[in-house]
Parts: C-alpha cells; sequence; structure tokens
C-alpha cells in the first residue's frame, strides 16, 4: 500500500476513534445525570436497569472497536498494515475501506467463519446428545418407571382428599 493510501486509512481510523471516544464521554455522562436522582418506581427502575444493560452492550462493543482500531494504527506504524495475519498476503483495498481495522482477507475471514459455524453446529449436536441420551440405559428405564409409579400414587392421593 502506498504511503497516500496508509495516510488516508490512518486519517479514517483516527476519525473513526475520535467520534467512538465522543460517543463514549457522552453516554457515560447521560448515564451519570440518569443515576443521580433516586428511582423510586419499580416500573422505572426496571426500565432503567434494562436501558443499562443495552448501554452496556453498546459501551462493549465501542470498546471492541476501538482496541481494534489501535491495533489497526499499531500496524500502520509498525509498517504491517493491510497484510493477513493468517495467510501473510496483502489484504485487498475494497475490503480495508470497508473494515479498515481488518486483519485477515476475505478468504481467510471466509474460512474462520466457516469453522465458527462447524465447532457451534457440533457443539448443538454434542448437547443435544448429551440431552437426548440416557446415562445408564437400564437405570433411567426403572427410573423412568418408578417415577411414573410415583405419579400414580399422588394422583389417587390428590383424588382421595
Amino acid at each position: 500500500m502506498q504511503k497516500k493510501e496508509l495516510k488516508q486509512m490512518e486519517n479514517v481510523l483516527l476519525n473513526r476513534k475520535e467520534v467512538l471516544l465522543r460517543e463514549l464521554e457522552e453516554r457515560v455522562e447521560k448515564y451519570r445525570d440518569t443515576n443521580s436522582g433516586k428511582m423510586t418506581d419499580i416500573a422505572e427502575i426496571a426500565s432503567s436497569s434494562s436501558t443499562d444493560e443495552l448501554e452496556i452492550t453498546v459501551a462493549e462493543e465501542d470498546a471492541r472497536e476501538l482496541k481494534q482500531i489501535e491495533d489497526a494504527l499499531a500496524r500502520i506504524r509498525a509498517g504491517h498494515y493491510g497484510v493477513c495475519e493468517q495467510c501473510g498476503q496483502m489484504i485487498k483495498k475494497a475490503r480495508l475501506k470497508a473494515i479498515p481495522f481488518a486483519t485477515l482477507c476475505v478468504s481467510c475471514k471466509e474460512e474462520e467463519e466457516r469453522e465458527y459455524d462447524e465447532k457451534a453446529t457440533q457443539m448443538r449436536y454434542d448437547a443435544e446428545d448429551i440431552i437426548d441420551k440416557p446415562e445408564h440405559g437400564e437405570t433411567d428405564e426403572i427410573d423412568r418407571r418408578y417415577l411414573g409409579k410415583k405419579i400414580i400414587e399422588l394422583e389417587r392421593d390428590d383424588n382421595r382428599n
């Protein structure tokens, strides 16, 4: 990547960083103002709590993006900006313009997402197997029969009373 293009990307990153920091500052001030008064109504407290959770989620996302921006700026300074961390190939300019803090080329990112999807699918299947499979075959059948008899006994007791 040429120096002019690097400088442009650095400016894009610095501008985004400035916007995020300003939004964070505004969010902190709003939070202080909102929580400075005492809340007495349960609905008000519940509403405030869910709003706080949303604000925390947004702040976490912003913090993650700020870290990515800082890392991208460090890569620019180190001369590694635009190089895929996985395969070492240059990341296409169009991708960097869309996601200026990208660390993977499109191919490597797609592979990462495929692996993530496969792991998530496997975890889901594993969880289903654990839930569906009895741990001790015969013991579970005996337990089901025992519980069935107990339920019938309890229903008879209820009918008597």
